[in-house]
């Protein structure tokens, strides 16, 4: 293995002498370039926190595995409108706003929502992520595309990372790692930090021709042989385009994601009709870690963001919101651990419980109660929600695709009431909240 100087910024400068040192120095190695923070993973949550790092004066670090940033794209790119403002995001950016839904129960009985606002926006990944890092870069992240970081151990009171760069292997090393590698991190096995993980794994295609939609309407479709464990999806991008994809639950089924989803698109009878004329433009699939943390997300050495830390809404998949606070929190307290303080990590996991924590572990709640509903039972539901006006005002004016938990009351509130006029309903609730408590999965 070569131990070589990563190739920086600016032109390139002679390599030092190498010198050997003892594992167990308390200073840094001298053969190997010095940073202070390694981010592995340029998607939103590793360029926030790259952008972080950088502007409170760190030499940092963000190393992107693909040759070409947001490529290959993992995700449908719907973002909350929170984001937009939180993170000061040009509305340019927005393929499309979205302001309503329409849930399809395994039965056919559709649910329709509107809110008075936007709620959220659809984005192009690839131009987004690269937008994200060019903004990291301009605070004085250095940048390294192609670059796959593909170990770490710690080493003179910090990290040296193994990576992989231009068909050469070289080492740096670092006060602190942050992890944004995605749903299947690499690194924090390797430094003895076990996430447990059930995946969703999903598959989207991206289709020109799309008939009979609604610009700002996405439309999702439950079922257990639609989607088992998770949902599919039309949503539209503006125009004739859309993004027609499903996830399921590996631990329900070991069938691929591509059989269900062709399976929609030839015969499902809200599909089907509107997609006859469509030609497919493109496809990206991806896994969605389905468990939230229930351990450590960092310990001495490293923090990890995002996905890799199981950041996400286990309802609908979103995270890339999540991942940017977790990001810029962990961008935040590098000073910190940078100059030693062994507490700034716990300050990092009580800051982003403090912020998302409840989103994160409600929305796991409410998918295991949905996932243990039959589909006779979901279409009860779901009809029961159709055929109330207040119940279905509750949500309009309470739901907030980016904090569930708000939800939470109003809808428990209404379909309590309605299970006044159908007794029938109030089993199936009771089902749903109790195997939500008390299963983990």
């Amino acid at each position: 293995m070569l131990r070589i100087p990563i190739i920086p910024n600016h032109p390139p400068q002679r390599a030092q002498p190498q010198r050997k040192f003892h594992a167990r120095s308390r200073t840094p190695p001298s053969f190997v370039v010095k940073f202070d923070v390694i981010v592995a993973g340029a998607g939103p949550g590793g360029a926030e926190a790259a952008r972080a790092a950088a502007r409170a004066g760190l030499r940092t670090l963000l190393a992107e595995e693909h040759p070409t940033v947001g490529i290959p794209s993992h995700c449908t790119g719907k973002l909350s409108h929170h984001a937009f403002d939180e993170f000061d995001i040009p509305r340019s950016l927005a393929l499309n706003a979205v302001s309503a839904a329409v849930f399809h129960s395994p039965g056919g009985v559709a649910v329709r929502v509107r809110r008075a606002a936007v709620d959220s926006y659809v984005v192009d990944r690839v131009t987004f992520d690269r937008w994200l890092v060019d903004r990291a870069a301009s605070s004085g992240a250095e940048v390294r595309t192609g670059m796959r970081i593909a170990a770490a151990r710690r080493s003179g009171g910090g990290m040296v990372v193994t990576a992989h760069h231009r068909g050469r292997t070289f080492e740096a090393w670092c006060r602190l790692i942050i992890d944004a590698e995605g749903a299947a991190p690499r690194l924090p096995p390797s430094l003895g930090l076990s996430l447990p993980r059930r995946y969703a794994l999903g598959l989207q295609y991206q289709m020109r021709g799309v008939g009979g939609m609604e610009a700002d309407t996405p439309e999702v479709f439950f079922g257990r042989t639609v989607a088992p464990g998770f949902f599919a999806w039309l949503m539209p991008l503006g125009g004739d385009r859309a993004r027609v994809g499903l996830c399921v639950d590996a631990a329900v089924t070991r069938r691929a994601p591509v059989r269900f989803l062709d399976r929609l698109i030839a015969t499902h009878p809200g599909v089907a009709p509107r997609l006859a004329n469509a030609v497919v433009e493109g496809k990206v699939a991806g896994r969605i870690p389905l468990v939230g943390p229930r351990g450590p997300v960092g310990a001495d050495g490293m923090i990890i963001v995002g996905d890799a830390a199981g950041q996400v809404k286990a309802t609908s998949g979103g995270g890339i919101y999540y991942a940017m606070i977790a990001g810029r929190i962990a961008g935040e307290v590098a000073p910190r651990v940078v100059g030693g303080d062994r507490a700034a990590i716990g300050e990092y996991t009580r800051r982003w419980r403090k912020w998302f924590g409840l989103e994160v572990a409600f929305t796991a709640f409410g998918r295991r109660a949905i996932n243990h509903l039959s589909d006779a039972e979901l279409d009860t539901v779901l009809r029961m929600i159709a055929e109330s006006p207040p119940l279905r005002e509750s949500v309009e004016r309470a739901g907030d695709t980016q904090f569930q938990s708000r939800l939470f009351l109003p809808l428990l509130r209404g379909l309590g009431a309605a299970g006044l006029r159908r007794p029938a309903l109030i089993p199936l609730v009771g089902k749903a909240l109790l195997h939500g408590m008390l299963t983990q999965v």
